[in-house]
């Protein structure tokens, strides 16, 4: 897959005893990338599900090439064999050029010697200068070593007002309003606590330390989508880009007249005191960096309506690690902000302990069952480690988590809504290349949006995707594809975001593990295909050379060609997305026949038991949904605490 091009070293061949030059004249096996090497601990972060479906699509591709094995072919062969299948007609030659293509770019991209050689350097900055992170707020805990105080569990079990399961966006807000109420909260993480001193600096080391399932956790249908998300102190919040939107007032107005929530319509102020909370700043456009700086360009040349995005992180003029945590937390997540806050009041943060089960006494949730101590590699044994809660117990695990733990509990919704109603975001990274040097890593991460086809459920920004996620997007394969990749300084990109109106459901399956499953509508297809036509009139606008749409079986889209993508879209299946934002899968409605928590976010059908995340949503937000989910958790939490006086 790399055969080293210029400065590129190449990757050893895939068979590594017989090959240990990667099949490059004059390379040494030292001078070479062991992809294999660096992607097992990886593997032993993902669900063993996933693991079997790796290693059975590695087999197939293997033996496609009969008579002959992949692997022992030379060079040249392999080179043709890998051309010939990312072009071959059946998708799923190209699916399992695309699965090898990601597996190994993941691993090749995260060497340091790729880096040097594509000049590529993750840094942060403030004010134009890689500054010290904020301290912790001034009632924190003194000690900066341990900003959350004592995170470890203590013996068999604890005991509380609250339990709070989950660290997040919903968690650390709900923990800080009832801790500084008065109550005596409790909040259960299962990953563990990182910072600016710990954040693992290589990209699949942070996969396996910071996102649930070494970050593959996978909507399947057709096509796959990989969805992301966090698992650690904070939750998602520590990796995500940290952009920050208000809801449309159209969403809000559609809760308030269909879910009966009545209080949507006044948010304004809970979204004020998180913004104010979290230090929310427009991007600065003139220091955004030239990936920002081009779709503004882009959409000026177009007349379309655009604008700098808001951001979490004050003033940010550099950010090109958010995925793998940021380097100075100048991006103010929940470790940073809300959980110190919470601490202060009282609340004790527990990191490394995984919710197994709600004890209910009767419909009564009277605590949680957990696994404490286990995992990772120390080779621990967890152990069983319970919270009893006098008050009640609050789900804040997210849109996976919260359904996930409620079903292994048992509970079954009256509205058989539990799991259902699940929405993403399906999204599409738009690359595209550049005369000029780019050097998105140089700006800031996510900058800048263009807003226009809102109407249609289309909203872009733009993106820089570090190198050993977004390397592997670039079309091609062996020398093609790292000549690519040579140039990746001069790519820019865009992401295709879409409210959608297809939706999945979350599972267990039969060995109790979490199953998430999503259906794309044609409709919702032809509507991304629309979203990537934009992308492309955008970036070519902007002076782009070549536009890469991510579809399967077109790797470059001519300007030329775009009107035939927006007339013909292709299969849904052919089309490659990310997706970044699960909600709506323990939807808020006054129904109980409608949905699984009230307006007040009291499970229905259960007593003591609230929900304080994104699977409150009761449908597609259409933007990043971070300040909302906050709004909502505010309102939730408050509710808990006026009614528990």
């Amino acid at each position: 897959m790399a055969p080293g091009v210029g400065p590129l070293p190449a990757a050893l061949g895939p068979d590594a005893a017989a090959d240990r030059s990667g099949g490059r004249p004059g390379a040494a096996a030292d001078d070479c990338v062991d992809v294999v090497a660096a992607l097992e601990p990886m593997l032993g972060a993902i669900p063993a599900r996933s693991v079997v479906g790796i290693r059975a699509g590695l087999r197939l591709f293997e033996w496609t090439a009969f008579p002959w094995r992949f692997s022992r072919a030379d060079l040249a062969a392999r080179q043709d064999f890998l051309r010939s299948m990312e072009g071959a007609q059946a998708g799923w030659r190209r699916d399992l050029t695309l699965m090898l293509k990601v597996l190994s770019g993941l691993a090749y991209g995260n060497d340091p010697r790729v880096q040097r050689a594509v000049g590529y350097e993750a840094r942060c900055a403030v004010n134009g200068s890689p500054a010290a992170a904020p301290a912790p707020a001034a009632s924190a805990p003194a000690d900066d070593a341990a900003p959350l105080g004592d995170l470890e569990p203590a013996g068999l079990g604890e005991e509380c007002d609250y339990v709070i399961v989950g660290s997040g966006a919903g968690g650390a807000v709900a923990a800080t309003v009832l801790a500084e109420a008065g109550h005596e909260v409790i909040v259960l993480e299962a990953g563990p606590y990182m910072d600016r001193r710990s954040y693992p600096e290589e990209p699949l080391a942070a996969l396996r330390a910071l996102y649930r399932d070494g970050g593959l956790t996978v909507a399947s249908g057709r096509p796959a989508i990989p969805t992301p998300v966090g698992r650690a102190v904070g939750g998602t919040t520590v990796i995500n880009s940290g952009t920050c939107f208000r809801a449309p007032e159209r969403i809000l107005d559609h809760w308030v007249r269909e879910h009966g929530i009545e209080w949507a319509g006044h948010l304004d102020p809970d979204y004020a005191q998180g913004e104010e909370m979290l230090d929310v700043k427009a991007v600065d456009p003139a220091r955004m960096g030239r990936n920002g700086q081009l779709l503004m360009e882009g959409a000026e040349a177009l007349g379309v309506s655009h604008g700098p995005l808001r951001r979490n992180a004050g003033d940010c003029t550099q950010c090109s690690s958010c995925p793998n945590g940021c380097r100075l937390d100048a991006k103010r997540a929940m470790h940073v902000s809300y959980l110190p806050r919470a601490a202060t009041a009282g609340a004790r943060v527990r990191a490394g302990v995984e919710a197994r089960r709600v004890i209910f006494d009767g419909s009564r949730a009277t605590g949680v069952d957990c696994l404490a101590g286990g995992g990772g590699s120390s080779g621990v044994r967890a152990r069983r480690f319970t919270v009893r809660a006098r008050r009640g117990v609050v789900l804040a695990g997210g849109a996976f988590g919260t359904p996930e733990l409620l079903l292994r509990s048992g509970f079954r919704s009256p509205s058989d809504e539990l799991g259902r109603n699940l929405h993403i975001h399906p999204a599409c990274w738009v690359g595209a290349r550049f005369d000029e040097e780019v050097r998105g890593w140089d700006g800031v991460m996510q900058s800048y949006a263009v807003d226009e086809w809102e109407d249609r459920g289309v909203l872009l920004e733009a993106t820089f995707t570090p190198l050993a996620f977004g390397g592997q997007w670039l079309p091609g394969t062996g020398i093609e594809h790292q000549e690519r990749l040579l140039a990746f300084g001069n790519v820019a990109s865009t992401g295709v975001h879409l409210s959608d109106r297809s939706s999945g459901r979350v599972r267990l399956g039969g060995d109790g593990a979490l199953r998430v499953s999503y259906r794309l509508t044609r409709e919702d297809g032809a509507r991304l295909a629309f979203g990537i036509a934009r992308a492309a009139e955008l970036l070519y606008a902007a002076g782009a050379r070549e536009v890469y749409p991510q579809i399967s079986g077109i790797g470059v889209l001519p300007k030329a060609r775009i009107a035939e993508l927006e007339s013909s879209p292709p299969p849904r299946p052919a089309l490659r997305l990310e997706a970044f934002h699960p909600m709506g899968t323990a939807r808020m409605s006054a129904d109980p026949r409608r949905g699984v928590s009230g307006t007040d976010g009291a499970v229905h059908g259960a007593e003591a038991l609230h929900v304080a995340d994104a699977s409150l949503l009761p449908s597609s937000i259409g933007v990043n949904p971070m300040m909302t989910i906050i709004a909502f958790a505010s309102r939730v939490s408050r509710q808990i605490a006026e009614r528990a006086s």
